[in-house]
């Protein structure tokens, strides 16, 4: 006949409370947190895969910061760079109407000024701030305003752009030296805003002959025409940017989201199987204590 001491059932009961108990208590806390993996020890594997995820989705956040930040940069240069273009067209049409030989000196004055207002507009827009603490068209970088018109107009920063991404980069700022400076005109290389100086400075001149008018009209459009090209290739190549910017940005929305619903899988919990499991557990519990109970009371006399 097999004995089974006393203090074995004990033991036997309480290690069985323990176990409900401690079953209990996790599925507790994964219906508190919503999270089957609590802690590494809850499931190495998937913890250390869940991090792994973590890492990647943080990685996809970081990128589509940088290309919204490129969006937000490119966007601001297409309109400069719309704005630009429409005071040149301006400009060109003051130009083209200055070339009518019928014109007289108060005439050309007239157009003079209207030239020196465009003029003074595009060197605004050339300065003009990003937002975000340089210039639209601050090259590689400036704390002061690109272009300074004191007396000589100058160019400030280095000559390029800035960029952001990852594995793809996009363009941050606009190179305003390639934009406004070293533009041909008649022959010559030289800023747009001198070419538009020279041109009002011309226009202003009652004494200018028919045929430095018609030289110096000429060359401030070979100049101005020269400037819209270089606005079109740029804006071109910006609103090329703006489609790939798009087109990046929903690849990683995707890998971002497929990312997350890994990371779920590998560390949220099922609600309808963990309140199983927590029922189930609570009623063992109470029977393992209904069962030491009856344990505890035994003694020898209940079987005298």
């Amino acid at each position: 006949m097999n004995r089974i001491a006393t203090l074995f059932s004990f033991e036997r009961s309480l290690d069985a409370m323990n176990e409900r108990r401690a079953a209990l208590t996790q599925a507790q806390l994964q219906m508190s947190t919503g999270k089957r993996v609590n802690a590494p020890s809850d499931d190495p594997l998937g913890a250390a895969q869940a991090e792994r995820t973590r890492s990647q989705i943080a990685r996809i956040a970081t990128e589509r910061r940088m290309i919204d930040f490129a969006r937000t940069m490119l966007g601001q240069a297409d309109n400069a760079m719309a704005s630009a273009g429409e005071t040149l067209q301006v400009a060109r049409e003051g130009l083209v109407a200055a070339g009518n030989g019928t014109l007289s000196a108060a005439d050309r004055a007239l157009i003079a000024q209207k030239l020196r207002a465009s003029r003074d507009e595009l060197l605004t827009i050339a300065n003009r701030r990003d937002g975000a603490g340089g210039y639209v068209f601050g090259g590689q970088g400036s704390t002061r305003a690109p272009f300074t018109d004191t007396g000589a107009l100058a160019w400030l920063p280095n000559a390029g752009e800035q960029a952001t991404g990852a594995d793809v980069s996009f363009t941050t700022s606009q190179d305003g030296r390639a934009l406004f400076m070293d533009l041909e005109a008649g022959g010559s290389a030289q800023s747009i805003f001198q070419t538009l100086d020279d041109a009002i400075a011309l226009l202003e001149d009652p004494g200018a002959s028919t045929a430095a008018l018609g030289t110096g009209i000429a060359r401030a459009l070979d100049g101005v025409d020269g400037s819209l090209e270089r606005l079109l290739v740029t804006r071109t190549r910006a609103g090329e940017q703006l489609r790939a910017i798009d087109a990046r940005d929903r690849l990683l929305e995707g890998g971002e989201i497929e990312a997350s619903g890994r990371l779920s899988d590998l560390v949220d919990v099922d609600y309808a199987s963990v309140v199983t499991r927590f029922q189930q557990n609570q009623t063992a519990l109470e029977a393992a204590m209904a069962t030491y109970a009856k344990v505890a009371r035994l003694s020898l006399f209940d079987y005298l």
